[in-house]
């Protein structure tokens, strides 16, 4: 006839088979969306006295489960020693994006306002992380315009939040230093 089969070691064959068909079902089901990516193109537009290069940012991403941003930061790099030379911002063109999940974002440099050399322009989605490098060299000589790094808009709810956060802030010391001071 055969081996007695314990009914603890039949409890442990279905406990073990179980885990071994329901493990691969949760890893599948907990797959993270892809992330979005982000492709930057340069138009150099040098011909004529005010030379300007174009930006074109392509943001491609699932629009269900990632959120296109309003804005692309651009980093501006020096090659030569690796110095952050400023940023500044890049709005979207259409609120709503084209059809298979596509934003668009575009901008117009002046070539004037940044000195000659090489640069990398870094650009990233501040809510995805998703990045884009393209490398720029400016034979011209420009003067360096510091108010071109300065388009970047920052956000009223920014100065509002650290308003309040520094009131909060200085409450808190002036309460710590009274009771310090009672003692």
């Amino acid at each position: 006839m055969g081996v007695p089969v314990r009914p603890g070691r039949v409890r442990l064959f279905i406990c073990s088979a179980m885990i071994i068909l329901v493990i691969p079902i949760l890893c599948m089901a907990s797959t993270p969306p892809i992330q979005p990516s982000l492709l930057v193109n340069v138009s150099d537009n040098s011909a004529g006295r005010n030379a300007s290069f174009s930006l074109l940012f392509t943001w491609d991403g699932y629009v269900p489960y990632n959120i296109p941003p309003e804005y692309i930061v651009v980093e501006v790099v020096s090659m030569n020693d690796g110095s952050r030379l400023g940023t500044f911002s890049v709005s979207r063109q259409n609120e709503v994006c084209e059809v298979g999940n596509i934003c668009t974002y575009r901008s117009s440099v002046d070539m004037g306002i940044l000195p000659p050399g090489a640069f990398m322009l870094v650009a990233h989605d501040p809510l995805s992380g998703a990045t884009a490098r393209h490398q720029v060299t400016i034979s011209s000589h420009g003067e360096g315009n510091t108010d071109f790094f300065d388009r970047s808009e920052q956000e009223p709810a920014f100065f509002v939040v650290s308003g309040i956060l520094v009131v909060l802030l200085v409450a808190a010391l002036a309460m710590l230093i009274g009771r310090t001071e009672k003692r």
